[in-house]
């Protein structure tokens, strides 16, 4: 890979990791609020699981794009963790964050269960 590209990929991702540290510490919405009224403390549940889930995704999407971060300063960046082959620039243009080529990827998916199990994070790009 080329500097001028891995610079793109590391600007990318260095925004991606500002975005994400910041959405990650916007917790107002799992604050629990008292409520007299059984639907109101039953919808503030509902919506605090709903940011609950949104949190966690963001915490992992933030995992990863600082892992790709620190691939890209240790000459890593852009290599299968697992077969150690190139990742397809398509994959990284769509994924700046991806850890492993695509035929990993599809093995490490197919390790999930049936289509409707898997994680919606396992079948990014």
């Amino acid at each position: 890979m080329t500097k001028s590209g891995l610079n793109k990929f590391r600007k990318a991702l260095e925004a991606t990791v500002m975005e994400l540290e910041f959405s990650t510490r916007q917790r107002d919405a799992i604050a629990i609020e008292n409520s007299a009224d059984d639907l109101d403390r039953r919808l503030a549940a509902c919506e605090r699981e709903i940011a609950v889930k949104s949190l966690e995704t963001d915490s992992v999407k933030l995992r990863e794009a600082r892992a790709a971060l620190r691939r890209t300063w240790d000459g890593t960046f852009g290599i299968c963790l697992e077969c150690d082959e190139e990742i397809s620039p398509r994959r990284l243009a769509a994924l700046p964050s991806a850890a492993l080529c695509i035929q990993c990827q599809e093995a490490a998916d197919g390790h999930c269960g049936p289509k409707q199990a898997r994680p919606a994070l396992a079948m990014a790009a």
